[in-house]
């Protein structure tokens, strides 16, 4: 076939690697059986696109399989003893070490091998360094983490990153450094250190630490808020736009050298050797990341069809170099970075096309074009965008691009040869730097800040990169005009809210803890914060905030914390923070609280027509820790929700003779434990549903199996959060309406499945309706 046909063909292919990666689990057995006899029509002229498509999807179902095969076993529990070599530079602190371990053997284990694990040491010992081998005991599991309804998705994060496994060192005393630092790892690490000795301290210092080897561990929170609310987050990651930026310098340098030494050969030749060595020089600086390996892909592309002075289309060259990335990785197209590179390459080649390049106004037309043109695409990444990003990017993205990249590289490449005659250099970079952070912070206190663009704005979305596209078609072309209204629903977009008289209840997965966030028609009430970790961080952070924050939250009506123990007050800080809070209530007097009003039963309280009552403590026998547990029901004339917190023993008692009506959905009290959920609340409560929020293999036994079991036989709906993620609960003014769980509806395969069970002492705890029950 012509040209066209091998371009079609490409897309075909790309587009079925990048369907079998995004396609939710519970429809993969489906696809499989259908698209298995298609790939033979890839062989037929007439029918080839389809077998193309069919093909791409198999190869990805296939690679997937292959990936989780590498995870260790479900009911693994004792550690193994795991020799491999720290492949990255580890993130040590006080109380905490992590980093990636790339494994060589693990003892007496079968199959195959995870390709690298993401090991936390929470002890003093022993203190590894970048490029050494040890030999560890692991107590070793699958790569699963929290399931919200929020963007960021971690569990796919670590497969686009090669993860197989995460894991925690068992027995410091038997680890055994077999070698000492060594390779590309260990060099990285003198090389950043040495950076920061003469550069400073200060966050400049850590800027140029991450532009020149990837190294962003010295960034703060604040220098963080500042990149992302700017929408220049990305010059901080070495991947495409620095690859392709030092590559093409050493191009330029190569056939300035061949036109001044006369060296032999041609001058294209010159040009792309020295540009091939310089954007791999600068790739393994950043540690051959996965991001500067796909860079790379697409440099090597080009560059090939260049050497053999074949001239390929920009729009071709792209499609090879993405089906490359993805045929050698499908998991790559689960990155938000491959995603806003190459978007952001055919947003470039559709502005230049039929176009002479040159001049700043061209250089200005393509970058606000870039600029409004991945908005979309971050929308549907980020759930934000930054509209000051537009002016930071136009100032800042040539000085990054023209200056301040060589002159790191070259400082640094100076530096090696001649220790210490560039080192004022890189400090007068790192001033520099920490001048445009400044400048930064006050970019974003004048400006509108980052945007919320809401959850469900996938089709506004889709809207505004077509309304994108025709903008980019040449003048004169019918329809050109739509781009405008087309933006206006992501540029208006606001999240949805209930009507009036309704209750949306999400219990978000926050691991052993409780966080639920109730919304009203104008009003938001938050149910305790989650768990607080004794490393300094909490789970609201990654749960919590950004679930708030992409639904355009600011201010919270009311802020409950049952009582004071640490898996539910853990992010009262981080909200305290990031939001407005107005009426605080609290069953036990919490430091980090001061005013909170005391719940006592009786309390009620009313907003857009739902009902909000306090059950417990009772008046005058408030205790402490569990006891003073807030119990909350929430009522609409369609349904009734129970909020238990830690309640038990006696307390559960006296809720039970308080509860005057049946419950829809109740809150398994106390996270599910062996002396809660009694068959007293039960009969009170006479719930449908309930709803358990314990951590995933939490160490407390939680829940407990028999509850599971006393659940199952009253032929009560158990929602798991643990196994099954978030749950999204709407009372209505006719009813209760119950997803099916985020784990369910937003699972891709390289995801956790929802089916995987929990296992205690090697067994399994059952869910399953249909099996008998034991009197």
């Amino acid at each position: 076939m012509g040209d066209y046909g091998l371009g079609g063909r490409l897309l075909a292919f790309l587009l079925g690697l990048l369907v079998a990666v995004w396609l939710p689990a519970h429809l993969g057995p489906w696809v499989l059986t259908l698209i298995l006899p298609l790939p033979t029509l890839a062989l037929s002229a007439s029918r080839s696109l389809p077998g193309w498509l069919a093909a791409g999807v198999l190869t990805a179902l296939v690679w997937q399989a292959w990936a989780l095969s590498l995870r260790p076993a479900l009911e693994l529990s004792s550690p193994v003893a795991v020799t491999g070599q720290v492949v990255d530079l580890p993130d040590n602190h006080e109380d905490r070490q992590q980093f990636l371990f790339a494994v060589e053997a693990i003892e007496n284990w079968r199959g195959p091998l995870p390709r690298r694990i993401q090991v936390s040491i929470y002890d003093q010992r022993p203190r590894v360094q970048a490029g050494e081998r040890w030999r560890l005991w692991v107590r070793l599991r699958r790569p699963r983490g929290y399931m919200n309804p929020v963007r960021f998705d971690y569990e796919r994060w670590l497969a686009a990153d090669g993860i197989d496994a995460r894991g925690t060192l068992s027995r410091p005393d038997e680890a055994e450094s077999k070698t000492p630092a060594s390779g590309l790892p260990a060099w990285r690490a003198r090389l950043s250190d040495h950076i920061g000795s003469v550069a400073g301290s200060g966050q400049g210092s850590a800027l140029l630490q991450g532009l020149i080897v990837g190294d962003r561990r010295g960034f703060s929170e604040q220098t963080w808020e500042i990149l992302r609310a700017t929408g220049t987050s990305h010059l901080m990651a070495i991947s495409g736009l620095h690859i392709g930026l030092v590559g093409g310098l050493g191009v330029m340098l190569g056939q300035w050298l061949w036109a001044l030494a006369r060296i032999p050969g041609a001058r294209h030749w010159s040009g792309l050797v020295l540009g091939g060595i310089a954007a791999t020089g600068y790739a393994a600086l950043a540690g051959f990341a996965l991001p500067t390996q796909r860079a790379l892909i697409m440099f090597a592309v080009v560059a090939s069809a260049a050497a053999v002075a074949r001239r390929l289309l920009p729009g071709r060259a792209l499609l090879l170099a993405a089906m490359l990335i993805l045929t050698l990785d499908p998991a790559a197209g689960l990155s938000p970075g491959f995603w806003l590179s190459f978007s952001a390459v055919a947003l470039i080649i559709l502005v230049a096309r039929g176009r002479r390049p040159g001049g700043p106004g061209a250089l200005l037309r393509i970058q606000a074009l870039l600029t409004l043109g991945l908005a979309p695409v971050s929308a549907l990444f980020f759930g934000t965008w930054s509209p000051q990003g537009l002016i930071a990017n136009l100032l800042v993205i040539p000085v990054f691009s023209f200056f301040i990249v060589p002159a790191a590289l070259g400082a640094t490449l100076l530096d090696l040869m001649t220790p210490g005659i560039s080192a004022w250099g890189l400090g007068a970079l790192a001033r520099l730097l920490e001048a445009l952070l400044i400048a930064g912070e006050w970019l974003d206190g004048v400006g509108p800040g980052l945007l919320s663009l809401g959850v469900g704005e996938a089709v506004g979305s889709m809207g505004a990169l077509l309304a994108v596209g025709l903008m980019l078609l040449p003048r004169g072309l019918p329809l050109r005009w739509l781009a405008v209204p087309l933006c206006f629903p992501i540029a208006l977009a606001a999240p949805l809210r209930p009507d009036h008289g309704e209750a949306w209840i999400d219990w978000l997965e926050v691991g052993q803890g409780n966080a639920a966030v109730i919304q009203t028609r104008a009003g938001v009430t938050v149910i305790d914060t989650g768990p607080a970790w004794f490393s300094g961080g909490n789970a609201a952070t990654f749960t919590l905030k950004p679930f708030l924050e992409e639904r355009g939250i600011r201010r919270l009506d009311r802020l409950v914390v049952t009582h004071a123990d640490r898996d539910h007050r853990g992010g009262v800080e981080t909200l305290r923070e990031a939001f407005s809070i107005d009426q605080v209530m609290t069953g036990e007097p919490i430091s980090a609280l001061p005013g909170a009003r005391q719940c006592v039963a009786g309390q009620r309280w009313s907003a857009d027509g739902v009902n909000f009552a306090i059950l417990a403590p009772e008046p005058g026998r408030i205790g402490t820790g569990n006891e003073a547990s807030c119990v909350v029901l929430v009522e609409t004339r369609g349904g009734r929700v129970l909020f238990t917190g830690d309640t038990e023993g006696q307390a559960e008692h006296a809720l039970a003779r308080r509860l005057q009506q049946p419950v829809d959905v109740m809150e398994a009290p106390h996270h599910g434990s062996r002396h809660s959920t009694t068959s007293a609340l039960l009969e009170a409560a006479k719930p449908d549903q309930v709803v358990v929020a314990a951590g995933y293999r939490n160490p407390y036994r939680m829940p407990d199996a028999g509850l599971i079991q006393r659940l199952r036989c009253r032929g009560l709906a158990i929602h798991d959060l643990g196994l099954r993620g978030a749950l999204h609960v709407k009372l209505t003014a006719t009813g209760v309406e119950i997803g099916p769980g985020a784990r369910v509806r937003h699972g891709r395969w390289l995801n956790e499945s929802h089916r995987v069970g929990r296992f205690q002492g090697g067994k399994q705890i059952h869910y399953h309706s249909r099996l008998p029950c034991a009197r």
